[in-house]
């Protein structure tokens, strides 16, 4: 029989869930686990079946695809969460609509990166005389961002509890098809497993949004029908899709960087590292996402929701990055003792970096209910530039780590900076 002490605690940490704001944190938050848990496996065979010239060409493949449907999805991902729950009946128009145009245009820069790099960056011209593969590129990037697109429909909805089911799915099964897509293709068995993937996901989970949870969208509140052609939404809708590309730059045009300065098998070190991290920094932008979406529902409250927001973050992040520092090398170790060797350092900073990046994901987040994003424009396009202005010269003096240093260092100074305005706007109002 449970004592009191455990009774009470679990009665209070059922009511700290049932919280929507919560529920739906935690919710996107195990999504997170579930795929670094998943991830890690998949790149562990992935060490162990291919080469790191292999792993390295891959995992920059696999970034261009994600810097690709990153800039084409116009940042409806953030836009779904932020105005989907007041389209009402137009919901699934509007999600259909979200899907034609980002495809569209996801095909077109996906053909325009393949010509150029082929003529441009012969380094980087990963599938030259392979047309199929080409192919197969466009339609992974048109694929990939669609996958981007749904997790925020879901969310939005409210139907977040969905996401780990999915990025689940996904991530066996791309883990399933690793090792038999070796034999079939050897050069780019990782990059075929992970779309595949992808592909099957897009389509379940949009059998699933169409033919149920579309249709039962609830109505929109009144008044809050949003008009696409409004002055107001193009100027928001702009600044949002700024602050996506700066991100989606900074994560996906990093090994690229380091492939074309320092090679595959560089970018292979930097590659594992970053992939071992990736889903920290997941677990904070599922938080921004979550307080979107329920700043959006009450606005008068977002302050409030912006603190405790902030305090689960740091309860979630600050012992995942512990444990990372402390066991960097035995994790990375898990991949062979190159890695171990060449990029535990690498990983303790890309590690840290995730607390900074908190602040700015919050400092963004708030930004995006109030429709007043001037300064996230700022904070995230510095934050870009910065770690990639930085990373080649540093990758010359420290080698790989040499990112985890321009990376760490873009994050730190971007939150310095935003910790300091948010202070003297306090301050300004307090005087007022």
């Amino acid at each position: 029989m449970a004592s009191p002490v455990t009774a009470g605690a679990a009665r209070r940490f059922i009511e700290h869930v049932r919280i929507p704001l919560h529920r739906d944190a935690y919710a996107l938050a195990l999504s997170s686990g579930l795929t670094a848990a998943t991830g890690l496996v998949y790149w562990i065979v992935a060490a162990y079946v291919y080469s790191p010239h292999a792993v390295g060409v891959n995992s920059a493949l696999i970034a261009s695809m994600m810097f690709l449907a990153g800039i084409s999805s116009l940042n409806l991902p953030n836009i779904i969460v932020r105005f989907l729950p007041e389209a009402g009946s137009r919901t699934l128009r509007l999600v259909a609509s979200s899907y034609a145009a980002a495809a569209l245009l996801a095909a077109v820069a996906a053909t325009v990166f393949l010509v150029g790099v082929s003529a441009f960056a012969p380094k980087l011209g990963f599938l030259r005389g392979h047309g199929s593969m080409q192919l197969w590129f466009a339609v992974s990037s048109l694929a990939w961002c669609i996958f981007t697109i749904q997790d925020g429909v879901l969310t939005a909805l409210g139907r977040a509890v969905w996401v780990p089911v999915e990025n689940a799915g996904f991530s066996l099964l791309k883990l399933g098809l690793l090792v038999g897509t070796a034999a079939l293709a050897p050069v780019y068995g990782i990059f075929v497993s992970w779309t595949i993937a992808t592909l099957v996901a897009v389509i379940c989970v949009n059998l699933l949004i169409f033919q149920r949870l579309a249709k039962t969208a609830p109505r929109a509140r009144a008044g809050g029908l949003i008009v696409l052609r409004d002055r107001a939404f193009a100027r928001y809708f702009a600044a949002d899709y700024v602050c996506s590309v700066a991100w989606v730059s900074a994560c996906n045009l990093m090994p690229v960087v380091v492939t074309a300065v320092a090679g595959a098998t560089t970018n292979a070190y930097y590659a594992l590292a970053w992939a071992v991290s990736l889903p920290v920094y997941a677990i904070a932008a599922n938080i921004g996402t979550s307080l979107v979406l329920h700043g959006t529902m009450d606005p008068p409250s977002l302050g409030v929701l912006r603190r405790q927001a902030a305090v689960q973050g740091a309860r979630v992040l600050v012992p995942i990055v512990l444990v990372l520092i402390v066991g960097a090398p035995y994790i990375l170790a898990l991949f062979g003792g190159d890695y171990a060797e060449r990029s535990a350092t690498l990983l303790r900073l890309l590690a840290i970096g995730t607390l900074p990046y908190l602040v700015l994901v919050l400092a963004v987040s708030a930004a995006r209910v109030r429709r007043r994003l001037r300064t996230a424009v700022i904070a995230m396009s510095s934050q870009a530039v910065l770690a990639l202005a930085l990373v080649a010269p540093l990758l010359d003096r420290f080698g790989v780590t040499g990112a985890g240093v321009a990376w760490l260092a873009s994050q730190c100074v971007v939150a310095a900076g935003l910790l300091l305005v948010g202070s003297r706007r306090r301050e300004g109002r307090r005087r007022a």
